[in-house]
């Protein structure tokens, strides 16, 4: 009887350890993600493209090259920075007159300004997202905008609305007009 009891409590100790070592296992593993991400990211600027929809005028279209530096510590977001620049010679609206157009000097003028950059200033969670604020520059004219994002899958997706009237860019009578609704896709690796 006390070999059953021996083989009882011997069988619960070894119980009693595995299961600890999973517990041990697991609270490592979270322990080590967590402080491992904080990153630098190199952008598949192939792959990166902005699509915009400025609303008044009915026109869609893409923004293709995208390049720059994304620092991204999920766990300290004020040492976070991205430094972007996204080349406007590579405008598609699918109307190549309209597209020439858009990179002429009364347009976006991409022999003297050929890209749009975004250099953040701060960046905070919001409920489910992250918001990006920082200077975006079009044209030499710099104003504070803001971007939510999200990060999976080794790609970040943004959407911002920006104001052509604010960068001079297609003068419209009211601001509300001038509106661009705006979606970033950066694949990183």
């Amino acid at each position: 009887m006390t070999e059953n009891l021996d083989l009882d409590l011997l069988l619960q100790e070894n119980l009693i350890l595995n299961i600890m070592k999973k517990q041990i296992l697991s609270i490592l593993f979270i322990a080590m993600a967590s402080i491992g991400f904080a990153q630098d990211f190199n952008i598949k600027s192939e792959e990166s493209i902005v699509e915009f929809n400025y609303v008044s005028e009915g026109a869609i279209g893409t923004i293709k090259g995208v390049s720059g530096t994304i620092h991204f510590d999920i766990n300290n977001l004020s040492k976070s920075y991205f430094e972007t620049k996204a080349d406007i010679s590579s405008i598609n609206t699918s109307n190549k007159t309209r597209d020439k157009h858009l990179n002429a000097p009364d347009y976006f003028h991409t022999d003297k300004y050929p890209h749009i950059i975004f250099k953040s200033e701060s960046l905070r969670m919001d409920e489910d997202e992250f918001v990006l604020v920082g200077k975006m520059t079009i044209k030499e004219i710099s104003k504070t905008e803001e971007i939510r994002f999200n990060y999976k899958d080794n790609v970040f997706e943004g959407r911002c609305i920006i104001f052509s009237n604010d960068y001079e860019i297609k003068k419209q009578k009211t601001r509300e007009e001038s509106k661009i609704l705006v979606k970033i896709i950066v694949p990183v690796f």
